[in-house]
């Protein structure tokens, strides 16, 4: 049996500011009352700045960005006769000038002035409710654009504040935020905002698994200075830095800060009183005065959706110009991932008939498999609504590219309720039986990651596709039925599900009660409560019925993984030393098991010891130590970084000298959070007929004759697919030998997966919203080959697995039954570079304007031999001796 993985990862972060431009206690005594006076009146110079970077640090690499500069006045024209603290503040821009990035600029990295609409853009006077420090409402002209509206806001912003020491809720244009003051000396203080919120209608995607999540921390600050006797503003300076980094990769993210200003100047304005009853009459006052009419609007800046000019590309327009690097041969490559990404941006906001056409043209017949990941991982109705009009789930012919849509799908960060819903009631139609399984797995995983996401975990659809799969499962007639269901109930991982899984773990023939231990192992372990590890002493130590292997070091996985007690330690100890247990393998593999935990756990590792020390007549000697089998499991690092770990964790369970199951796991991890990556599981079994009838090799007692079977399980992101098969029967896998066709390398599992999925929508105090939008693609390329030889009688599997890098890291097993059995692995990782490169891009739209700055990191990898074990060394030699 052999696999190979080809796997590429791209993390590409972008970061865009939302702006289109159509281009104390000393004060505690002094009421709020005295700032701005009635009939007073003012002039500012106003900055505001923009800019992109990396996230390390403001002054590491070339940032891009902009700069609006004008003038604003601030004048009083309205003061409630009853109440000082209530007031109409008339504000003004006027000569407002955008600045862009340049090389050109009189000094490194300055600004220069460049044309824009701004200049041109409709703008009048706006009038802002200010009562006792806080804005309640601001009225802006009608007509304005929403560019020229949300910069008002911004400035409005800055006049909200209050002079004591206090904590409270405000909402301004950054949003409704904790706004704290702390007084410096009796004329400044400063204003730190946190834990800002955006609109309710503001798109937000966040991964709801930490390690593949992403982190973005903010900072908040507005400093004050106010005059001698506190009743006018001298200066504000609004500075604000938002990082967003990947959580397992922390120097691969992007920065945004913001400042802004108001610096008072010496000209001072006339003012116009208005007196008046009501706030409201003066406005309608200003509207006959100006020829206007003035909406009434609050703080919160509003979100602007792009407009296509005539430089955005369209899908089939992008589809048509990467065409080439979608072909199946560049799957496993960085090339195909970027490519994906490029396309996914674009799929996101496209229609469905724009999406549909490109499914359905003819001229993309060749890379439809991959048209069919992007639907997937699109995520949208309108992504949903055309690929079910393109598919034909009916047709037998059609199955791959009915599976690739649903795989596709299935790995999806945030699925929508409405896709949800259409998955479960396809499952209850008569489709063929892969793709039948394959939407019983999609719809479990995509409600696993739905209750995930907040605000969710109560939600009815949960237990409506909970009840669809254990009715499911009851309905079966046949063991392959109750394995689909019960692989199902795996993908769904809902701890509700315990009593029906303990149910056929216990009772259900062999098969069947793997399937459902594997389905408890995927739980949480705060999910295995004591029923569950009662269970599994039961099946461990084989109480009342013979277990199969696999359900028994299932049982000891779970036993030893949940902080396991000193008795039930001592009980898995001891065991080592029975000798009514034939089942040798087993034994090996608990002891293979306790040395790999021990590794990473002192704790668990000082219990092991202190038990052996207690029971030293009966465990510490040779027959308990080195136990007779071939089983293994042992982890390797194959990266480490301050951000998190790679880890490769590989378990081979032997039974009669062959491998029954195999996992190997790559694993990351960060701040002790733990996240499966890729899971590749091969199985085998009713190969013994191959083995010589040496009392060594032969099958254990507790594995009779069976059907020749062999085939991978694999699971990518945390979920599993339909089990691929080599082979089923002796008939079909003698049809391989001879034919020669098992030694060719067959496609299984081909897939442009997203890895990280992040979308926020970031309103600056500015007024100009930041979106920040990080995505990661994975490149899959699993393919199975089997190479079995009847006159040497040896057999040699293949792993490959390629990531981030197109690294690759090469698993190879070797078998020899010629004589004696001889099982050799080797783990490998060739030379490979890691290319970090960073792209920073400043353009205005509707002008020629486009500042590009790149920066190129490569670090090479040097390549490494990992050691395994003694036992195995000693099988390599045997097998590759010369």
């Amino acid at each position: 049996m052999a696999s190979s993985v080809l796997v590429a990862l791209v993390w590409w972060p972008l970061l865009c500011h939302g702006f289109v431009l159509m281009s104390s206690p000393a004060a505690g005594s002094v009421t709020s009352s005295r700032q701005f006076e009635l009939g007073t009146g003012h002039l500012y110079r106003l900055e505001s700045i923009v800019t992109l970077n990396e996230p390390a640090s403001p002054r590491v690499g070339k940032d891009v960005g902009y700069l609006v500069s004008g003038s604003l006045s601030v004048a009083t024209i309205w003061q409630s006769p009853l109440d000082a603290n209530d007031k109409l503040l008339q504000l003004q821009l006027s000569s407002l000038q955008l600045h862009i990035k340049s090389r050109k600029a009189p000094e490194p990295e300055g600004f220069v002035v460049h044309t824009s609409k701004l200049e041109t853009s409709k703008n009048l006077p706006y009038f802002v409710h200010w009562n006792a420090g806080k804005i309640e409402h601001l009225f802006v002209a009608e007509g304005e654009d929403l560019s020229m509206v949300n910069l008002k806001k911004g400035v409005a912003s800055l006049l909200q504040f209050q002079i004591l020491d206090v904590t409270q809720v405000e909402k301004d244009a950054s949003g409704k935020c904790q706004a704290t003051y702390k007084s410096l000396d009796p004329r400044t203080f400063i204003k730190t905002k946190t834990d800002c919120i955006s609109g309710k209608n503001v798109p937000f995607i966040k991964h709801p698994d930490k390690v593949l999540g992403t982190v973005v921390t903010s900072n908040r600050q507005v400093k004050y200075l106010l005059s001698q006797d506190l009743s006018v503003v001298q200066s504000a300076v609004a500075e604000e830095t938002h990082n967003m980094v990947v959580e397992m990769r922390q120097d691969a993210g992007g920065s945004v800060q913001a400042k802004q200003s108001i610096t008072i100047t010496d000209k001072k304005i006339k003012v116009e009183i208005i007196e008046s009853s009501s706030f409201e009459e003066v406005i309608q006052e200003m509207e006959n005065k100006l020829k206007d009419t003035f909406i009434k609007q609050i703080l919160v800046t509003e979100r602007e959706y792009p407009s296509c000019q005539e430089d955005c590309p369209t899908l089939q327009r992008l589809v048509r110009e990467n065409h080439d690097h979608l072909k199946d041969e560049n799957l496993g490559t960085s090339r195909s991932a970027a490519i994906f990404i490029k396309l996914l941006h674009v799929a996101r906001e496209s229609k469905m008939e724009d999406i549909y056409k490109v499914l359905k043209s003819s001229k993309n017949k060749d890379i439809l498999m991959q048209l069919c990941d992007l639907a997937g991982a699109t995520q949208t109705l309108a992504a949903h609504e055309a690929a079910r009009k393109f598919l034909h789930l009916d047709s037998e012919s059609d199955i791959d590219i009915n599976e690739r849509y649903f795989w596709a799908l299935s790995l999806g960060s945030h699925p929508h309720l409405q896709i949800i819903k259409d998955v479960l009631k396809l499952t209850y139609k008569d489709y063929p039986d892969k793709l039948s399984e394959t939407l019983v797995l999609t719809v479990a995983a995509l409600t696993n990651r739905f209750m995930k996401l907040p605000g969710n975990s109560q939600h009815k659809v949960i237990g409506e596709v909970k009840a669809a799969l254990l009715n499911g499962l009851s309905n079966c007639q046949n063991e392959e039925c109750k394995q689909k269901y019960l692989r199902a109930l795996k993908n769904l991982s809902l701890r509700d599900t315990v009593p029906d899984l303990l149910e056929y773990a216990l009772k259900g023939t062999k098969k069947t009660s793997v399937a459902a231990m594997k389905a408890l192992k995927t739980l949480p372990p705060d999910s295995w409560d004591d029923r569950v590890k009662k269970a599994c002493l039961q099946i461990y130590f084989q109480l009342g019925k013979r277990y199969d292997s696999s359900s028994r070091t299932l049982a000891a996985d779970i036993l030893l993984e949940s902080n396991p007690s000193q008795d039930v330690l001592r009980d898995l100890l001891l065991s080592l030393a029975s000798v009514s247990d034939s089942a040798y393998e087993v034994r090996q593999y608990l002891v293979q098991r306790m040395r790999q935990i021990s590794e990473r756990d002192s704790k668990f590792r000082e219990q092991v010891r202190s038990i052996i020390r207690e029971e030293h007549d009966r465990l510490n000697n040779y027959h308990v130590q080195a136990q007779r089998g071939l089983s293994t499991a042992f982890t390797r690092s194959f990266f480490s970084s301050a951000s998190g770990n790679g880890s490769l964790v590989t378990v081979q369970e032997i039974s009669g000298g062959l491998l029954k199951r195999g996992i190997v796991d790559v694993v990351l991890d960060t701040q002790g959070v733990t996240q499966e990556i890729f899971r590749l599981g091969l199985f085998a079994g009713g190969l013994s007929s191959f083995l010589s009838s040496d009392e060594d090799n032969a099958a254990e007692p507790d594995e009779p004759d069976e059907p020749a079977t062999a085939g991978m399980e694999v699971t990518a992101l945390g979920v599993q697919v339909r089990p691929f098969v080599f082979f089923s029967g002796q008939g079909e896998l003698m049809g391989h030998v001879w034919s020669g066709s098992g030694s060719e390398k067959t496609p299984a599992f081909q897939t442009l997966a997203l890895l990280q999925d992040h979308l926020q929508y970031l309103p600056l105090q500015n007024g100009f919203i930041a979106e920040l939008t990080l995505l990661g693609v994975v490149s899959f390329d699993l393919s199975g080959q089997i190479q079995l030889s009847l006159w040497n009688r040896n057999a040699h599997s293949l792993v490959e697995f390629n990531i981030a890098t197109e690294a690759k890291l090469n698993l190879v097993s070797d078998i020899d039954f010629y004589s004696n059995i001889a099982l050799c692995l080797q783990l490998r990782s060739p030379d490979s570079i890691v290319k970090h490169n960073i792209y920073k891009v400043e353009r205005i739209p509707g002008s020629k304007h486009r500042l590009r700055k790149a920066k190129y990191k490569v670090i090479k990898v040097p390549g490494k031999t990992y050691a395994l074990n003694r036992k195995n060394n000693e099988m390599c030699g045997v097998i590759f001796k010369e």
